[in-house]
């Protein structure tokens, strides 16, 4: 039952005031401000997250935190209300393990939104912050992200960029979405 309620969840009707979506579900906001060989240079206003950080490697964890944060906007929470999914949902390696976050609807900040019930999950506000991005299809394999990974970066020397942190990991479909028509991105923060 619960895959089929994460695959629902991404498919939940977009909120009122949000312009871009993904197949239905809201899109965080942000601006393109280049593109050059399917790479973008991204700027985001900042942003309210509930976030979780999971010990494992990438699918176990990644499930184990989605789980998390999804029952969280489901109602475990202090009000015991829905909160609007949005997508992506952004996972980064940390040296505590895996931080997977959920971005919640816009306009929605940290006093606005209900407690978690679980220990785990935090609300955090990210800053503004530029990013070099690429998009990619299929199942988000190692090799397939470390080829992507290696895209921006090679494109960031090129152009003297600098990045700092690691990759930001950003899925928008849900697991029964077939490999082919996923859309899964790989972002590096641009220094200040």
């Amino acid at each position: 039952m619960r895959p089929l309620l994460f695959a629902l969840a991404f498919a939940a009707a977009p909120v009122a005031g949000q312009a871009e979506t993904w197949r239905g579900t809201p899109e965080v906001p942000h601006t393109v401000e280049q593109e050059a060989d399917g790479i973008e240079i991204r700027s985001y206003p900042p942003r309210t997250v509930a976030e979780v950080t999971v010990q494992g490697e990438r699918p176990a964890a990644t499930r184990r935190g989605f789980v998390e944060l999804f029952d969280y906007i489901t109602g475990e929470n202090a009000a015991q209300g829905k909160i609007a999914m949005t997508v992506p949902v952004d996972q980064t390696r940390t040296d505590r393990g895996r931080t997977l976050r959920f971005f919640m609807p816009e306009g929605a900040n940290i006093d606005s939104l209900p407690a978690p019930d679980s220990a785990h999950v935090a609300l955090r506000q990210l800053p503004a912050e530029r990013m070099l991005v690429t998009r990619f299809s299929g199942r988000p394999t190692p090799a397939r992200l470390s080829s992507a990974e290696a895209a921006l970066r090679a494109h960031a020397v090129e152009r003297g960029l600098a990045t700092v942190g690691a990759p930001r990991l950003m899925f928008y479909d849900g697991p029964f979405t077939p490999p082919w028509s996923r859309r899964n991105e790989i972002g590096l923060v641009l220094a200040r």
